[in-house]
């Protein structure tokens, strides 16, 4: 089932963000001017923040960012899109629309079932957790099932809650901001942003990044324009259960200039240590505090590309980022590879993130043009 809150469980620009592709074809773009490392990724010239020699493999060569989009979104047809707030009235509108009291019971039901599942079976065996090979390079945290995170870093300010309503219920979500060229996007679940097939777009879109204890540190920040991924509009598929929303600037400002951005990668191994952030809402949670999972990244059970954690995170965490290479780019810092999308009904200890392959890369590379 999804976990939102309330459930049971173009322009010619292309990125000013450094971008590789690498030789086993996964595509990393961290908004950094050198080229994050991440070990164990096939033929990646890649380095650590701290400059040294590669930690990965022979070098592939760099790649344009531009020969990257080009070859991205070259015949493909406009993304499926909506407008959110666009006028400074509408802006308005949504800011005020998001009262403390709103936010703290933005918890209206959207239930959706993955078919074929027990809850049995959705548990899998994986291999230990394996700590950072190079811990002199990173501070990773140690292995979590869904504990508060305190370890501070850039994490704690991209990552924030997400509200929305769709079909006249009101949702709390998770997401973050990402590396992009306007320094306006924010990725998170298809589902945190449209109610999938049958259903609409989200409306009053706003995001509040570095949520803690109730405070808004940064604001309340109004999307403009909300994209998800075909699959998820027309069929509600959780395979490709993801979506981006670019953001007003608020007080003059980009939110990325602001918050930050986090780095995104597609099309690497699901089976690299994963790490997990939300805002879980429901019991033991209570949508407070920024939780954190981390350990093996697991196959679904079921089949699909999702990738599935250890962790007890419960409604409210949707749209969390998946992290990989954590603490490689910097305190907090790594790439986004995926987004918390659902759990099985019955199962309390696991749940799936839905993998970013071609269908989001192609979805992130024009969403950002919007």
């Amino acid at each position: 089932m999804l976990l939102t809150a309330g459930v049971g469980l173009a322009p010619t620009a292309m990125p000013a963000s450094p971008a590789r592709a690498t030789a086993s074809g996964a595509i990393l773009a961290d908004g950094l001017n050198h080229i994050g490392g991440l070990p164990g990724l096939p033929g990646a010239d890649v380095r650590p923040a701290g400059g040294g020699p590669p930690l990965a493999g022979p070098a592939a060569g760099a790649v344009r960012p531009a020969d990257i989009a080009a070859e991205i979104t070259r015949g493909q047809p406009s993304p499926l899109s909506a407008p959110g707030a666009v006028s400074i009235a509408e802006q308005r509108e949504v800011e005020r629309y998001w009262t403390a009291e709103r936010r703290d019971r933005a918890f209206g039901t959207h239930i959706t079932d993955r078919s074929d599942t027990t809850a049995d079976a959705a548990t899998t065996a994986t291999a230990p957790f394996a700590d950072d090979p190079n811990p002199g390079l990173s501070n990773t945290p140690p292995p979590s099932d869904g504990t508060p995170y305190v370890q501070g870093g850039l994490v704690t300010t991209t990552t924030g809650r997400l509200f929305t309503t769709i079909g006249g219920a009101d949702f709390a979500c998770s997401a973050s901001v990402v590396t992009s060229p306007g320094h306006d996007l924010v990725v998170t679940a298809g589902h945190c942003l449209h109610g999938g097939a049958g259903v609409q777009f989200a409306q009053r879109v706003a995001f509040v990044p570095g949520y803690a204890d109730g405070t808004l540190p940064y604001g309340i920040w109004t999307a403009r324009r909300l994209t998800v991924t075909p699959g998820w509009a027309s069929g509600s598929n959780f395979d490709v259960d993801a979506g981006f929303a670019l953001f007003n600037t608020h007080n003059s400002r980009h939110l990325e200039d602001v918050t930050g951005a986090q780095g995104i990668a597609f099309g690497l191994p699901g089976t690299y240590p994963q790490y997990s952030f939300g805002y879980p809402r429901l019991l033991p949670y209570d949508g407070s505090r920024l939780i954190y999972c981390a350990g093996p990244g697991s196959a679904d059970p079921y089949g699909g590309p999702s990738i599935g954690v250890g962790c007890r995170m419960t409604a409210g965490a949707s749209g969390g980022p998946f992290i990989t290479g954590f603490g490689r780019l910097g305190p907090g810092h790594g790439w986004i590879d995926g987004v918390v999308s659902y759990a099985y009904a019955g199962s309390t200890d696991r749940l799936y993130g839905t993998h970013f392959g071609d269908v989001v890369k192609l979805l992130y590379y024009q969403s950002y043009r919007l």
